[in-house]
């Protein structure tokens, strides 16, 4: 049975976010049923061929496309393996990853077609790119960065800008956790990157977050679940901690199910504080508690 005999990845050289292809070479032709070889690296495989190729019946060697990490600020050089069944991990090729130089190429902006969302639905985003991109096209780096509650919009690990164009859309659900909350992904390539915010509410009328922040302003979110809304609406706030500040009402736009607004605590305010932010709304009352931090 052949095994892996080496590889190579052409080109070498790479800027981040570039499509390469790797080659991995086999001791003697595959025998009949062809052979299957595992993939060892910082690539992005499963986006392209999984963490696995398969080497037709009678062929010695198999090419496929690569991406590795765009988020690369500083040059790196990526040493990638592979290995044949019962065969331990050997060298497969090297490729260096050069950063993206931000004056000729970078993440211009990350938008989302909705600010609000009700947990469960989608979001169309688009990643806008400084200059068209590259032959081959260029991979971006996504991530979720779901920091607080238990919002996540699921984006993909990479999106693709194809060649000569300067943007690409995507379509992703965000998930929650109950609590009106935010998520705030972002978009990476070499040393530039931009996020922006999405919001998950509740199926029903809710307001949160559950923590505040001493001396800062952090995002609050209100949602009405899935009422009628076709000409915006109004809900009042009120929080009960001294020191905690919140506006009066909030607008909700026509056709959102909610919207955001600031709350901010107060530098002299004490950590671990519990506090309680009401929402008022079409007669009905919403409420959370908070603690400070």
């Amino acid at each position: 049975m052949p095994v892996v005999s080496g590889g190579t990845v052409t080109p070498s050289t790479i800027t981040a976010g570039q499509l390469a292809t790797q080659t991995v070479m086999l001791s003697g032709p595959a025998p009949a049923g062809g052979i299957w070889v595992w993939l060892y690296a910082d690539v992005v495989y499963t986006s392209f061929v999984g963490s696995r190729v398969y080497v037709p019946p009678g062929h010695s060697s198999v090419s496929f496309p690569i991406r590795l990490a765009a988020n690369v600020a500083q040059t790196q050089v990526r040493a990638l393996h592979a290995q044949a069944p019962g065969q331990n991990l050997v060298p497969a090729g090297t490729v260096t990853v050069v950063p993206a130089d931000p004056t000729v190429q970078g993440v211009k902006d990350l938008r989302f077609d909705r600010r609000v969302v009700i947990e469960g639905q989608t979001v169309t985003g688009t990643v806008e790119l400084t200059a068209p991109a590259m032959a081959g096209g260029l991979n971006v780096d996504l991530w979720s960065n779901s920091a607080y509650g238990g919002v996540r919009v699921v984006v993909p690990p990479l999106v693709v800008v194809p060649e000569g164009a300067t943007t690409v859309s995507f379509t992703v659900p965000v998930y929650g956790d109950g609590v009106p909350s935010e998520g705030n992904p972002g978009a990476y390539l070499g040393g530039t990157r931009d996020s922006t915010p999405v919001a998950a509410v509740p199926p029903a009328f809710a307001v949160g977050p559950s923590f505040v922040k001493v001396g800062r302003t952090v995002t609050g979110v209100v949602g009405i679940g899935p009422a009628s809304n076709p000409d915006g609406t109004r809900v009042g706030l009120t929080v009960d901690l001294a020191g905690v500040s919140v506006p009066t009402t909030v607008e909700i736009p026509a056709g959102s199910p909610g919207a955001v607004f600031p709350i901010t605590g107060a530098a002299d305010l004490s950590p671990s504080a519990i506090g309680t932010l009401t929402a008022t709304w079409n007669g009905q009352s919403a409420t959370r508690s908070f603690v400070t931090g």
